[in-house]
């Protein structure tokens, strides 16, 4: 079962965002958690304390937004249900190689990216296969960046593997464009390179030479998208960035146009609320207008627009604790940009269901090495 469930799980991540694979991530998270449940666990699916917990705070702002009515209120909700669906298969699951799942995930999302690319294949995640600059769209999930939060967690040095995802991953990351993900998972690179007593070994300063000169070839050659070439330099000043500017002006716009009640403030509107800003273009006004989202681009906002300063409060609580259960300093400090880069550029940390891969490894794994032990299952065969 263990390789269906790995072709059930890249099919599922792949169809994340997509523009008509909505049924199909759906059914993909049905037969892992039904498979799971029938075959695995033989009828008794274990749900751990702290689901239920967290589902308790979750109920009251889900039925606050019902009570208001919001439109569309189902496309947050199918959210946190398959989440939960997908959290509950993670610890149920039996023999999951994650870090296996993520380097063959890595390969694959490279090569959607480049068949795309190059117009082999149409974009299921947006009608044109390019945007502004050459930006491909595809998949939305960024698997080095689960590779690079793995690999600190369990304390595993730079390797050949690492490398030869990371020149993988420097195709779609370039290719996609998008600065959160390069400046998070290049964050998570740089601490995982820190360390003294493997900087001058052959196999890091071979593997790790060999992704830079790539690397550079690649960003000087005619073959690199403009949007590569635009959005480089600001991989180390971000605060410079156009799009990232945007966000900031976002949401300055929503905290001034709210309007909140007190009430409000502190519980929020409830799990389906939405957000319209007005956005001036100073160079050709007849851009300018209202826009409405699902939520602007920053997911302390989601949080905060769904259940006030409380749900904000507990999210930050929940998140200090799972930073005192990572062994490591360096893990710490990885975890801690993961979760501020991508609440602060996009509201996929709640929207996409591998993110939470990273609180799974935090609570339900140990660490051991390159290991993988789940805390939770039996090693019977």
């Amino acid at each position: 079962m263990k390789y269906i469930y790995q072709i059930l799980l890249i099919i599922l991540f792949l169809s994340i965002s997509t523009l008509t694979l909505s049924s199909l991530m759906a059914a993909c998270l049905l037969l892992l958690i039904g498979g799971t449940w029938v075959i695995t666990k033989k009828g008794k699916l274990k749900v751990p304390h702290y689901v239920i917990v967290v589902a308790c705070f979750y109920i009251p702002f889900l039925i606050l937004g019902l009570i208001n009515q919001h439109p569309n209120a189902t496309i947050d909700i199918k959210y946190q249900f398959y989440g939960l669906i997908f959290y509950l298969f993670l610890v149920n699951v039996k023999d999951l190689n994650i870090l296996r799942l993520l380097f063959v995930l890595n390969a694959v999302v490279c090569i959607v990216y480049v068949f795309i690319y190059l117009g082999f294949v149409p974009s299921l995640w947006n009608e044109d296969i390019t945007g502004k600059g050459g930006r491909v769209y595809g998949p939305s999930i960024i698997p080095i960046v689960l590779i690079g939060f793995y690999y600190l967690y369990n304390r595993m040095a730079f390797d050949l593997k690492l490398g030869i995802s990371w020149l993988l991953a420097l195709v779609y990351l370039f290719l996609t464009s998008n600065l959160m993900n390069l400046v998070t998972a290049g964050v998570l690179l740089l601490l995982i390179i820190i360390n003294i007593r493997k900087l001058f070994q052959p196999g890091f300063i071979i593997g790790f030479s060999l992704m830079v000169v790539i690397s550079v070839a690649f960003f000087n050659s005619k073959y690199a998208p403009e949007a590569i070439k635009e959005k480089l330099p600001y991989v180390l000043k971000p605060w410079e960035y156009a799009s990232l500017q945007i966000r900031i002006q976002d949401l300055n716009t929503a905290l001034l146009t709210e309007n909140f009640t007190w009430t409000e403030k502190i519980i929020g509107e409830g799990f389906g609320a939405n957000t319209t800003v007005y956005r001036e273009n100073k160079i050709a006004q007849f851009f300018s207008g209202k826009f409405t989202f699902q939520e602007i681009d920053n997911g302390f906002y989601y949080i905060y627009h769904r259940g006030g300063f409380l749900l904000l409060f507990l999210f930050l609580i929940a998140h200090i604790y799972l930073i005192y259960r990572i062994p490591s300093m360096k893990a710490k400090l990885g975890f801690i940009a993961l979760v501020v880069f991508t609440n602060l550029l996009s509201i996929h940390y709640f929207t996409n269901v591998f993110y939470l891969l990273v609180p799974f490894l935090i609570l339900e794994t140990e660490v051991r090495g390159r290991k993988y032990l789940p805390q939770n299952i039996d090693n019977e065969e």
